[in-house]
């Protein structure tokens, strides 16, 4: 593993971690703003990495890379232009998710990458199984996307009021 895929791992990884802390923050219709800030940094460092990669394709996680940078920009207007603000607390919590499921599809895929090096499994069984993976992944995301939007947006009106009126925070992306 060269150093670059190592730190984009790495990045990888704690942007899932801080990601589903963020999701279930989310899901309970609070916002948890340090994991967030964690957590889009993470996604952004390591999509930029990801786009680095010296491939001569355009690969998965390049394309989720691009992504991944796209959904966090509407992600963190979202947050510190509109003040997640009537629709905007709904566009957040499906971006947050979006982020967070392109993370993980890099990850999956990276991991089958690296078992595939290791098992003696037909290149055509071995497309299938993570197609599959990936699609079931994808399903449970959507659902989830879903069900945040709609409990972020009804649950959590009271409790951001308060954090947006009270307190300002500063955090710099």
């Amino acid at each position: 593993m060269s150093i670059l895929r190592f730190v984009y791992a790495v990045c990888d990884l704690l942007a899932i971690g801080a990601g589903t802390i963020v999701l279930f923050g989310l899901l309970a219709g609070e916002l948890i703003d340090k994991w967030a800030v964690l957590f889009l940094r993470c996604t952004l460092a390591a999509s930029v990495i990801g786009l680095f990669f010296p491939f001569h394709d355009f690969t998965l996680v390049q394309r989720c890379s691009m992504l991944a940078v796209y959904a966090s920009g509407v992600a963190i207007l979202a947050w510190r232009k509109f003040h997640l603000s009537g629709v905007w607390r709904s566009i957040f919590a499906l971006t947050i998710t979006i982020v967070l499921y392109l993370n993980v599809v890099v990850a999956i895929d990276q991991v089958f990458d690296e078992i595939f090096r290791f098992t003696t499994l037909a290149p055509a069984q071995f497309e299938l199984t993570s197609r599959a993976t990936q699609s079931v992944v994808m399903v449970l995301f959507a659902v989830i996307a879903i069900v945040a939007a709609k409990r972020f947006h009804t649950r959590g009106a009271h409790s951001l009021r308060s954090h947006i009126d009270g307190v300002t925070h500063k955090h710099v992306f």
